[in-house]
């Protein structure tokens, strides 16, 4: 048993240090721009779920206390991702995935609503949402399918297996209404075949029918065709209030300026915002904060993703390749998403701000799969880098 203990303690000691110490500059910038995103948004979360919490009878620090545990639980997993032998990873992740369809399926049949969306369960204590473990579950998919299957450029056998597993596994999101999620999967699966040489032609065709796909969801659901006609024109009578929440997102906005009103100081918070502190937090942010502060926030987005486009190119292994270009649309499209939502560019969707909007879920898979971008440009990135000098 002492042994034992002996040898864990080692191998933690040796895990934290080659997390921490001897790796490449691009590697230190993705882990301090992740980790300031995430600081971000323990503390925004912080000051925009006080006052509901408060008011539904819980104390304060209900949801900053719930997203602190999963921020730290996401450190640890990131950290052991980091160091993960991919060859060993790659072996796993036929059952990975079919276990994160499966765990997504039991919500149609188990799970409950949130705002709509049928996609969480409830294990004990624990809340899960299953559609965030899906997202890494399928870049990880296509990143091995496609390593696999690079030299042959035949669409049956190269393009059209990885299509549709993916489309089933955006098919059982969609199915519990998180239409949202959907869209940014099926963004994750369209770059991820561009990067790896879909051709043009089946690019268009793929876009297309999921556009007529999105076209018949939304035909379905009164409440999805409601909030984007509700959108198209602001202009007509609005009974459902399905604009509510960007009106109020573009006052937050408006009352913040430049400088904004100061840390904690919102009044949009004040339940005028339903659930602040998830969709709708860089409405807070840019109250609180002001316009040069959610400009400097949109800037951290646009380093990491110039940052793992690089990282992408440069590293010398193509399943690392593929995985990190698949977490990079995930980041850039779900943060566009989201703050063109807020600004009441886009109708609403549902998606939350990554890494720094609550939701425990999303932020701990979300720094698993950076944990496996490090581990990445750990293993591979280096060998790219002495091979060019």
């Amino acid at each position: 048993m002492n042994r034992l203990k002996e040898r864990l303690s080692s191998s933690t000691r040796v895990g934290v240090s080659s997390f921490l110490f001897g790796q490449s500059p691009r590697y230190y910038k993705i882990l301090s721009i992740v980790s300031l995103l995430v600081l971000v948004g323990l503390i925004m979360v912080l000051s925009s779920s006080a006052t509901d919490s408060i008011r539904n009878g819980n104390n304060g620090f209900t949801v900053f206390l719930s997203q602190g545990r999963s921020a730290i639980l996401g450190v640890v997993m990131m950290v052991i991702a980091s160091q993960l032998s991919f060859d060993w990873l790659r072996r796993q992740i036929t059952w990975i995935f079919a276990s994160a369809i499966v765990l997504q399926l039991l919500t149609l049949a188990f799970g409950y609503s949130v705002g709509g969306n049928k996609n969480w369960l409830r294990l004990g204590p624990i809340t899960l949402q299953p559609s965030e473990i899906l997202k890494l579950a399928m870049i990880l998919y296509l990143a091995e399918y496609l390593t696999q299957n690079h030299r042959d450029r035949d669409f049956s056998k190269t393009w059209f297996r990885p299509t549709a597993m993916s489309f089933i596994a955006i098919g059982t999101v969609v199915f519990g209404s998180d239409l949202g999620t959907g869209l940014v999967m099926a963004a994750i699966m369209l770059g991820v075949l561009m990067f790896a040489g879909l051709p043009r032609l089946w690019f268009w065709r793929i876009l297309a029918g999921s556009t007529v796909a999105v076209i018949a969801l939304l035909q379905v659901a009164a409440s999805r065709l409601g909030r984007i006609n509700a959108w198209l024109h602001p202009d007509w009578p609005d009974p459902n209030q399905y604009n509510w929440q960007q009106d109020h997102a573009m006052w937050a906005f408006a009352s913040g300026g430049w400088t904004g009103v100061g840390l904690g100081k919102s009044q949009l918070k004040w339940s005028w915002i339903p659930e602040a502190e998830n969709d709708f937090i860089f409405a807070i942010i840019g109250e609180e904060g002001g316009l040069i502060f959610s400009l400097v926030l949109v800037g951290l987005f646009v380093a990491l993703t110039y940052l793992l486009v690089f990282a992408a190119e440069n590293n010398s292994d193509m399943f690392s390749s593929y995985l990190i270009q698949g977490l990079m649309v995930w980041i850039a499209v779900q943060a566009t998403v989201n703050i063109a939502v807020v600004l009441d560019w886009m109708p609403v969707l549902g998606v939350p701000l990554p890494l720094i909007s609550a939701g425990g879920s999303s932020l701990v898979m979300l720094l698993t799969a950076f944990g496996l971008v490090l581990g990445a440009e750990r293993q591979y990135g280096t060998q790219a880098r002495k091979r060019v000098r």
